[in-house]
This record gives structure tokens, C-alpha cells and sequence, in this order.
């Protein structure tokens, strides 16, 4: 039976399964760090592989969420199915979230975290530097996406629901706030092209597995359908994964053993 703290764990993150609650809360495989970068600590979720000597590692990233949430609790099942599957896992709270703190500023400096943070990832005991991962959902999928461009030293990437033109998002959506957001923490046509991975696309070089929910609504699904077809054009490695019916919903688009799959086709098992 799962105690009351636990429970109530549950109650507040339906994302995470009670099973893999259950687990983080009693397993000693998952473990709290703090990554000190050149101007900010960051704060993560960092789960030990199950097996014996070096192998691989998965940068796992977070979407948006309201500031006072730790939005890594929410990726507690994905990091746990990777886990199982044989990789090393490092969920951080990234720039703009606690207990990490500093600010959002839509995928700008959070770019240079990640990539300090997969360097963090290669010199771990247990970790295979050659073998490192990297994948987000949503905001976080941008951020892996821009990283890419930034020649992170990662063998591939997964990028569910990803923002790939914050330009065009505040024009294809109508949810609410998200205009006012790309233009004051995006930067505004100013800063678009910074964090427009369209814009970048022929620096994406790496095997990339694009996850869209077909009836997304507030990261409409022709964000990665774009993308898609510039990185077809240019010869680029990339898949796309429709899910039938699934809109901006973490628990039906990010789906681990896509991805899984998906790195087990770049390396072979492990």
C-alpha cells in the first residue's frame, strides 16, 4: 500500500503513475543534484542506470509550467521508463523553475544550460560520453532542438510537441497568453531568430524523432510537420510520429519507448 505521502505526491502530479511514485519515493536509484554553471545552479532529478559499466545517458527536459512549480516531478515516468530501459537519466529543473530559480527566457540561455549540462552528464561514472541522449516535450523540446543546432555532443534527439518558430506559434495558436508570451520572454521579432529552429534547421545534423499529437491546439502539430519537411528537403535524419487525437497532452504525446526505439536504432541494445 502506498503511504500517505506518497499518495498525496500522486494527488498533485497526475502524470506521475503511482507505480513510479512509488518507486522514486523508496528506490535509492533516483537522487537529487545540484549542477553549479557559470551563473546559476541548477537543480535535478538524476536516476543511476540498471546495469553494470558505462552506457548510455538521456538529457530528459520539461515543458512549460506556472513559475512556482517544480515541472520535473511531471517527468517522473519518462525518466523512469528510460531508467528501466538501460539509460542513465538527468531531469533538470532548467532556468526559470525551482529550485533551480533564475528566469524563463524561452529557450535563450536555457540553450547554453542544456549544453553544459550534457558535459556534466559525460563525465559521470557509469556514463558512456559517446552515448549521450537528449529530449524534451514541449518548451523543453525546443531547447533540445536549438542545442542540436549548437552541435551538442549528443548521438540523437527526441523532440515531443517541440515549439520550433516562435513566431508563427503566436500566430497559429489562439490560446490565451501565449501571444503576449513570445513577445515579451521570446523576444519579440527581435529575438525570434535565436530560438527559431526553422531558421537554424541546417545545422540540425543529428538523427532527430519528431512526436506530435495531431490535434494539438496549443503547440499546433504544424510545428513539427514543418520542420519535418525542411529537414526531408535538406537529407537530415528525422522521423515523424503522429499521435491520432492527442493534443498539447504530456501523458498521450510523450511516449518513452518512441524514443527508446528510436536510440536503439542509432546504437543497437544495450
Amino acid at each position: 500500500m502506498l503511504s500517505r505521502v506518497t499518495a498525496f505526491i500522486i494527488a498533485l502530479l497526475p502524470s506521475v503513475s503511482p507505480a513510479d511514485a512509488d518507486y522514486l519515493m523508496h528506490d535509492r536509484h533516483a537522487s537529487v543534484v545540484d549542477i553549479a554553471l557559470a551563473d546559476i545552479t541548477l537543480v535535478g532529478r538524476y536516476f543511476e542506470a540498471e546495469r553494470t559499466g558505462r552506457g548510455p545517458a538521456i538529457l530528459l527536459l520539461h515543458g512549460w509550467s506556472w513559475p512556482e512549480n517544480d515541472p520535473s516531478w511531471g517527468m517522473i515516468s519518462a525518466a523512469v521508463a528510460f531508467q528501466r530501459a538501460g539509460f542513465t537519466v538527468l531531469v533538470p529543473s532548467m532556468r526559470g523553475w525551482p529550485p533551480s530559480g533564475g528566469e524563463d527566457d524561452c529557450a535563450g540561455k536555457q540553450v547554453e544550460d542544456v549544453l553544459q549540462l550534457l558535459e556534466w552528464l559525460g563525465q559521470q561514472s557509469g556514463v558512456d560520453a559517446g552515448k549521450l541522449f537528449l529530449a524534451g516535450f514541449s518548451q523543453g523540446g525546443q531547447v533540445a532542438l536549438l542545442a542540436a543546432t549548437h552541435d551538442a555532443p549528443v548521438q540523437a534527439l527526441a523532440a515531443f510537441a517541440p515549439v520550433v518558430q516562435p513566431g508563427s506559434w503566436g500566430e497559429d495558436t489562439n490560446v490565451e497568453g501565449i501571444r503576449d508570451y513570445v513577445m515579451e520572454e521570446c523576444g519579440g521579432p527581435d529575438g525570434w531568430p535565436l530560438r527559431d529552429v526553422m531558421f537554424r534547421a541546417s545545422r540540425v545534423q543529428r538523427p532527430l524523432l519528431l512526436v506530435h499529437g495531431d490535434a494539438d491546439r496549443r503547440v499546433p502539430t504544424q510545428q513539427s510537420t514543418r520542420l519535418y519537411q525542411k529537414l526531408t528537403e535538406l537529407q537530415r535524419p528525422v522521423t515523424l510520429k503522429l499521435i491520432a487525437g492527442a493534443g498539447h497532452d504530456q501523458d498521450k504525446v510523450l511516449q518513452s519507448q518512441l524514443a527508446i526505439d528510436f536510440f536503439r536504432s542509432i546504437i543497437g541494445t544495450f
